[in-house]
């Protein structure tokens, strides 16, 4: 049985075009899944950044990992100052669940990592 050519769909324009892959991480699995388990509309398209929206692409990439970071710093200061203020066990998971909303904060501006040659993720 052949394989079946997937279509290729740009992340950034929607476009159908080929481009650099997008790499398959947990989110992406995530997404996948619920959409052929859930909603039964998994089409499993080829992600790809299409060359003429790469510079937007690094532009939102950038964007989200500052952010995601941020969110994560602001979680870790309010455990931190949470268990300052109360050092208990309720604190500390009340610290933790709020961290992690944080963290799922940042993922409504998720931009997946495509992949590139070693040589070019450095520009």
């Amino acid at each position: 049985m052949a394989k079946e050519k997937r279509k290729s769909y740009c992340i950034i324009c929607g476009n159908e075009k080929n481009g650099i892959e997008v790499k398959e991480d947990s989110v992406i699995r995530i997404i996948r899944f619920l959409k052929k388990n859930l909603f039964k509309s998994e089409k499993n398209n080829r992600l790809v950044v299409c060359k003429e929206c790469y510079e937007n692409y690094k532009k939102y990439r950038r964007k989200y990992v500052r952010r995601q970071a941020i969110y994560v710093a602001l979680g870790v200061l309010f455990l931190i100052m949470l268990l300052i203020i109360n050092p208990s066990a309720l604190a500390f998971l009340i610290g933790l669940g709020m961290l992690l909303l944080l963290y799922l904060f940042s993922i409504l501006n998720y931009v997946p990592e495509i992949n590139l040659p070693k040589k070019q993720k450095q520009s």
